[in-house]
Parts: C-alpha cells; sequence; structure tokens
C-alpha cells in the first residue's frame, strides 16, 4: 500500500509492505521484491519516502558487510531474509532506521511470539534524509497486534508546513459600534473641533473624514490585517483576552522550569488558568448568544446571524486544502511556480489542441469517403429474396445465420 501525504511544500511517501513469510517459496520471495523494487522506482528522487512493514527477516546485530545501510545497532543472527533486505536497501540508496539508535533490547524487540523474541519490522528511508531523523525505537507497552509491537520514528521538517498568514489591509472594527462604545463615539464627535470653512467642498469633505476614522480607530479599534482565519471571536471580549494572556504566560513559566520541584507548582497553576479560560470563554459564549435570541427579530440580531453564517460557510469551503497538482508523468507539483507553469501548458494544450482535434475529424471523414467510393459488388435480388426467407416473425438472422430476438 503506498499513500502519498503533502505536507507543505514537501511531498513525503508512505509504503506499507509485508514480505512472504519463511515457509513459502523462493518464487514468491522474488516476486515480492520485484514488487516492491517497481514501486520504489516509481517515486521521484525529489521526495521524501518511508517504507515500513513486516519484512520477516533478521538483519542481525552488526553490520558486516553493510556498513552503508545498517547503523551497527541490530537485534539478534542475521538470516537469508535479512540479506534480502540489506540488498535491497544496498540497491535503493535506502537506511535501516532501525539500526541506527542505540537502545535496549525491549525496544528493539518487535516480535514476540512462545518466549522467543525476535527483529522482523523495519522502516527504510533515504539516505539523504538522514539529517531528518531524531529517533526510531519499540513501545514495549504498547501491542499492534497479538504479537507485534508498536515501532515508532520521529523525523524533524525542517521546511515550514504552513505558510506564513497574508498580510492584508487593517480595517476599523465597526462590529463594536454598540453598548458603551456607541455614546463613547458619540461624545467624542461631538466634542471634536469643528472642520474649518474651505472653499473647496472636496478638502472640507476629506478633513471631515480624516476625523472620524481616526475618531473611529481610537474607540472601536482596528484588525490586524491577517486573512485566512475564519473563527467564530464576534463573542471575544477583554475578559477572555487577559485569562488567555495569563494561561499563555504560565504555560511558557512552566516550559523554561527545570527544577521538579518547581514544575509542579507551576504546572497546578497553569491547569487553574486553563480552567478560568474555558470558564471565561464560556461564560461569554452564552451571554452573547442569549443576547442574539433576545434581538433576534432586530435589527441587529439579523446582522449577528449572518455574520456567525458567513464565517461557518467558509470554514466548510476549507479554501486552504488544495495546495497541490499532478504533472503529466503523475508527479505532485507543491511549488507554486510549478503549479502555474502546469496550468500554462493544459490550457494551451487544451486551445490550441481543438484545432487539431478538428483536422483529424476531418482527415478521418475523407479518409471515409474514400473507402466508401471504392468499388464494392453490388448486392443482388435473388440474395435479399433468399435472406427475407430466412426471417421469421420478428426474428432476424445475424452474420453467423443465428436468429436474434428483436
Amino acid at each position: 500500500m503506498v499513500l502519498r501525504l503533502v505536507l507543505g511544500e514537501e511531498v513525503v511517501t508512505v509504503v506499507c509492505a509485508y514480505a512472504p513469510h519463511v515457509g513459502l517459496g523462493e518464487r514468491e520471495k522474488r516476486d515480492f521484491w520485484d514488487c516492491l523494487d517497481t514501486v520504489v522506482r516509481t517515486i521521484p528522487r525529489d521526495e521524501r519516502m518511508c517504507i515500513g512493514g513486516d519484512f520477516n527477516g533478521h538483519i542481525g546485530k552488526d553490520s558486516d558487510g553493510f556498513q552503508v545501510v545498517h547503523g551497527g545497532f541490530g537485534f539478534g543472527d542475521r538470516n537469508e531474509s535479512g540479506t534480502d533486505l540489506l540488498d535491497f536497501a544496498v540497491a535503493h540508496d535506502l537506511d535501516i532506521l532501525n539500526s541506527f539508535f542505540k537502545k535496549r533490547e525491549s525496544h528493539l524487540i518487535t516480535f514476540s511470539s512462545g518466549g522467543r523474541n525476535t527483529q522482523i519490522d523495519y522502516i527504510l528511508t533515504r539516505q539523504g534524509d538522514r539529517s531528518w531523523w531524531r529517533d526510531c525505537k519499540v513501545i514495549p507497552g504498547e501491542t499492534v497486534v497479538a504479537q507485534h509491537r508498536l515501532l515508532v520514528a520521529d523525523i524533524d521538517f525542517r521546511n515550514k508546513l504552513i505558510e506564513r498568514e497574508r498580510k492584508g489591509t487593517p480595517r476599523i472594527r465597526w462590529g463594536n459600534l454598540k453598548d458603551d462604545n456607541l455614546s463613547l463615539f458619540k461624545d467624542k464627535l461631538i466634542s471634536m473641533t469643528s472642520v474649518r470653512a474651505e472653499e473647496d467642498s472636496c478638502q472640507m469633505w476629506e478633513e471631515m473624514a480624516k476625523k472620524i476614522t481616526q475618531v473611529a480607530k481610537d474607540t472601536l479599534g482596528v484588525t490586524t490585517g491577517k486573512t485566512g482565519r475564519h473563527k467564530e471571536t464576534w463573542w471575544w471580549n477583554e475578559v477572555i483576552q487577559e485569562k488567555i494572556r495569563d494561561k499563555q504566560g504560565s504555560f511558557r513559566e512552566l516550559m523554561r522550569c527545570t527544577n521538579e520541584e518547581e514544575r509542579a507548582g507551576l504546572k497546578e497553576s497553569y491547569k487553574k488558568a486553563k480552567r478560568e479560560a474555558k470558564k471565561a470563554v464560556s461564560e461569554a459564549k452564552n451571554t452573547a448568544y442569549k443576547r442574539i435570541y433576545e434581538h433576534l427579530e432586530t435589527q441587529e440580531g439579523e446582522h449577528d446571524m449572518f455574520k456567525i453564517a458567513e464565517v461557518r460557510e467558509h470554514r466548510r469551503k476549507d479554501l486552504g486544502a488544495v495546495k497541490f497538482i499532478k504533472s503529466e508523468d503523475g508527479q505532485v507539483l507543491v511549488k507554486e511556480q510549478d503549479i502555474r507553469l502546469r496550468w500554462k501548458n493544459y490550457f494551451q494544450n487544451l486551445f490550441n489542441g481543438e484545432k487539431a482535434y478538428q483536422k483529424e475529424n476531418d482527415n478521418t471523414r475523407l479518409r471515409r469517403q474514400q473507402r466508401n467510393n471504392c468499388f464494392c459488388r453490388r448486392i443482388t435480388q435473388e440474395e435479399v429474396r433468399n435472406a427475407l426467407k430466412r426471417m421469421g416473425n420478428a426474428k432476424a438472422v445475424g452474420p453467423d445465420n443465428i436468429p436474434i430476438e428483436v
């Protein structure tokens, strides 16, 4: 099974394999390695690759003769199936990740049955991705199936998986023009210095609009200008913001602390701040929804309902999910310039290929006419009379003289 993941601008191909067990013949084993070889060759070299599975072979504790792909931290003795796995890794420049991290035996054993402990499950990655590796071990307490144990690997992605949020134009929070802010905004506008008379009405309007805009920014606030976020934050208030700030500060202090005794106290403080933040969010939501229900028939309540519907509609669209496209040869393109070039070539072939399609149709029609104009023997009346005699009611005779139901 092959699974291809697109993570940011990285394409990671995960291959799940299951090799034939020892009791099967050489033909089944050779078919498996040939199939896996074909799969690996179809994966482009610039894509990250990870092969994991049950290979039913022992690579051994030592790396004798296979120092390039074997890290020297294996388990048990090597057998013929393990040698086949090592030869396959050498042929495709792959490293067996299990053997590159020194672990105790309990973190190396992947199969345990009837008091017999072996290592038959492995993870293989490209040799050029060694700098990504962080750890690989078996978790003894987790059982995937009756005999196998869970094998995990930690891989560090150097490139950021999420693009930075695009900066937009900050906007005034006109939605805050209500309750206390409404009266404060009116008072500031009334106390605002009068606009001096000018001969040009456009200058008078620009000066007045500039002052109103400045009062609105000071009273209502402005957005950060970040786009791409569609969250229901219309119920957000200063109390929640303060609680969230306290929770983040408690978390930072907990992460910086290295003393175990102090960490226990800081952990309790963080849990308390987290509970208070959740409580504040819940109370703010309940208050906001209650206010909406009370003003549902008013114009303000209708505006709030449309705002909620718009946010949820944007969330359902999942606009940021499509970030890749396939090339003509089936490779996954994730970079923006490659995707644009692919679309450009596609539409060029689409629009310019239509003429070629018409030309091909014209040639096909011409060949058909030429074929029809060639000499054909005329059907005689006797042949038609004999054919009609062989036909029954509601039946016809096919080319093989077998009646066909109509």
